[in-house]
Formats: C-alpha cells, sequence, structure tokens
C-alpha cells in the first residue's frame, strides 16, 4: 500500500529520518513548506492548489515533534489542516504537554516504527463514519440480530472514502440502493472534504454481491 504522508515538525529538520524512511518504504512525501524556507507562509497561500491537500488525496498526516513544547509551533501548522479535513494524525514525541494528544490517532515515540504508525493508522477503518454509515442501515433495514444485520466500516484511501457494507446480502436490492444514496449524504456531512465516496455491498464472508456500488 503505497501512501501520501503529509509530514511535519516542530523544529527544522525533525523529521529528516522519519521522511527518508517514509521514502524507502515506497511512500509519497508532502510538504506545506520548502526546505530550508521560513514556517509562514505556508505553500498554500501563494498558491492554494500547491497545498498538499488539494494537490494530493493525503491518507496520513505525521507530526514529528523533538523536545517538549505544549503549543504547536508554525511548523506544525499544517496539523490543523490536517484535521479539518479529517485526515488522521499521527503524532511522534513525547505525550507530556503534546498539544495534538486529543485529536492524533496514533501517538508514538519518535524512535518507534513511525512507517508501519503510519501505515496502520491509514488501514484503520474511521469509527464515527462507521456509526454514521451502521445508523442509516438500522434505518432503512432495521436491526433484530447482530449477526446478520448489515454494518459498515469506513476507511480512507487517497482521498476517498470506502464503505464497505458486511451482511448486504440480508438486503433487498431496492433497499441497497436506498442505503447507498443516504449513506453517501450522511459521511458526507461529517467529511465534506472527501475526493470520492464510494460503497460496496458484500456477503458476511467477504465475497462481493450484487448491489448498487456507489462513486460521489
Amino acid at each position: 500500500m503505497t501512501l501520501n504522508v503529509m509530514v511535519l515538525e516542530n523544529e527544522p529538520d525533525a523529521a529528516a529520518e522519519a521522511e527518508m524512511e517514509l521514502r524507502q518504504a515506497g511512500h509519497t512525501v508532502l510538504r506545506c513548506h520548502d526546505a530550508g524556507t521560513a514556517p509562514f507562509p505556508c505553500r498554500g497561500v501563494g498558491q492554494p492548489s500547491a497545498c498538499p491537500l488539494h494537490s494530493h488525496g493525503v491518507d496520513v498526516a505525521l507530526v514529528v515533534r523533538r523536545g517538549t513544547r505544549a503549543q504547536p509551533t508554525l511548523g506544525e501548522d499544517g496539523a490543523r489542516c490536517a484535521l479539518i479535513h479529517q485526515v488522521p494524525l499521527v503524532v511522534a514525541g513525547t505525550p507530556l504537554f503534546d498539544p495534538f494528544d486529543e485529536y492524533a490517532a496514533l501517538t508514538v515515540d519518535r524512535t518507534d516504527d513511525l512507517v508501519g504508525a503510519c501505515e496502520q493508522v491509514a488501514a484503520a477503518p474511521i469509527e464515527v463514519l462507521g456509526r454514521r454509515a451502521s445508523a442509516v442501515l438500522d434505518e432503512i433495514a432495521g436491526r433484530s440480530d447482530d449477526r446478520v444485520s448489515p454494518r459498515a466500516e469506513v476507511t480512507r484511501r487517497a482521498g476517498q472514502l470506502k464503505v464497505r457494507v458486511e451482511h448486504g446480502e440480508s438486503m433487498t436490492k431496492e433497499a441497497q440502493a436506498r442505503a447507498a444514496v443516504r449513506i453517501a449524504m450522511a459521511v458526507r456531512e461529517i467529511d465534506p472534504y472527501a475526493t470520492g465516496i464510494d460503497i460496496a455491498f458484500v456477503a458476511a464472508e467477504g465475497a462481493s454481491i450484487s448491489g448498487p456500488e456507489v462513486a460521489t
């Protein structure tokens, strides 16, 4: 899985090693600032299309923090943008006085496997979106037995949301069609920045079944 990783740092060169490891693993590293330039303005201020969140489908943002700072530095300003765009955040550094602790999907030590941490977070289901999509399924299909009721899992890939509805075989084609439209609307309310939403209905064992696939 090749990822688009937006790399941020609280001090110059704090993320140099992490950036090298990500590139060696085959991932694309994106930066808000050009190397050797001041932390403000970022690329997107002068040219909005150059902002990594606009030019690429960012899968995960990695913030590498050196030392202990209770407030974000200008070099970390992209973390705020990532969170607004619903991009999961990995923080590498001490959790003591970490201003991102409440919002990070994962916090690890700077000496940990940062490539693995980014891959783990990028592949993980987005719980808030999964719950909302599953609530829509309950409204349409009802919920009489957790073992057979359709459930939704939502992941992000290259800026798109992938909605996987398991136990989709328990729904009629008409119900699947209605659910697909309403799920797309529901998750779009939470994440208006996703570049697309793909919805697939699958059988319990994971095999695809006939049904609508929605791309928005």
